[in-house]
């Protein structure tokens, strides 16, 4: 479906390189079934959570370890 929607213009190709020694994402991308939908639903749960921001260059918040509240 993925193909036939782009050879008919009603998607946008995008690229994504993970480094060799980031072994969590590598086997993380490994086990799933259709990754483009995986990465979509994980943006979508960020701007759910976060809006449109740019998650490298956000905010962090740090909170306590339980052992020290």
């Amino acid at each position: 479906m993925a193909k036939m929607e782009a050879a008919y213009g009603t998607s946008e190709r995008k690229r994504i390189s993970i480094p060799r020694v980031d072994t969590s994402v590598l086997d993380w991308w490994e086990q799933q079934h259709d990754v483009g939908m995986s990465i979509r639903v994980l943006i979508r749960r960020e701007i759910e959570r976060s809006g449109y921001t740019d998650i490298v260059h956000g905010r962090v918040e740090q909170q306590l370890p339980n052992d020290k509240m």
